[in-house]
């Protein structure tokens, strides 16, 4: 199986941190056998990679949704671009799992929307974490 990885990368209040956060993240599909797509460690991150113009990271974005078997969306942070790939998917039949912190106000449209099929809310980077392995344990 093969995820669609899909969150904010533009302007984030802590870029290390999340981006951290998102590698472990992939580290859970890895360990769990699922391959998986993050646009920022493909060559499309807007700061490492500026140069990669917005089509570009458009149409590489969904043609890698479109394979994909499934989306995990972090929407803690608002998004423009995760939101037009989170539609996408709904367009598509792919499911969504959303995941956020506790206490985030995210958006009653998104959560609302058909494609969402779990709305993963956590405490911690850990409980995140632990509750991403059991989903991907049951989605085998």
């Amino acid at each position: 199986m093969h995820i669609f990885f899909a969150g904010p990368l533009t302007d984030l209040k802590n870029p290390e941190t999340t981006k951290a956060f998102y590698v472990k993240l992939a580290g859970v599909a890895k360990k769990n056998c699922f391959s998986y797509f993050w646009a920022f460690l493909s060559g499309t991150d807007p700061e490492k990679n500026p140069e990669v113009l917005p089509t570009e990271v458009y149409q590489r974005d969904i043609a890698e949704l479109e394979k994909s078997n499934l989306m995990v969306a972090y929407v803690s942070e608002p998004s423009t671009g995760t939101g037009l790939e989170i539609e996408h998917a709904r367009i598509k039949n792919i499911p969504v799992y959303l995941l956020y912190e506790r206490g985030k106000n995210v958006s009653r449209m998104l959560r609302g929307c058909p494609a969402v099929k779990k709305e993963l809310v956590f405490t911690s980077q850990d409980d995140a974490l632990s509750q991403f392995d059991t989903l991907l344990k049951k989605l085998k």
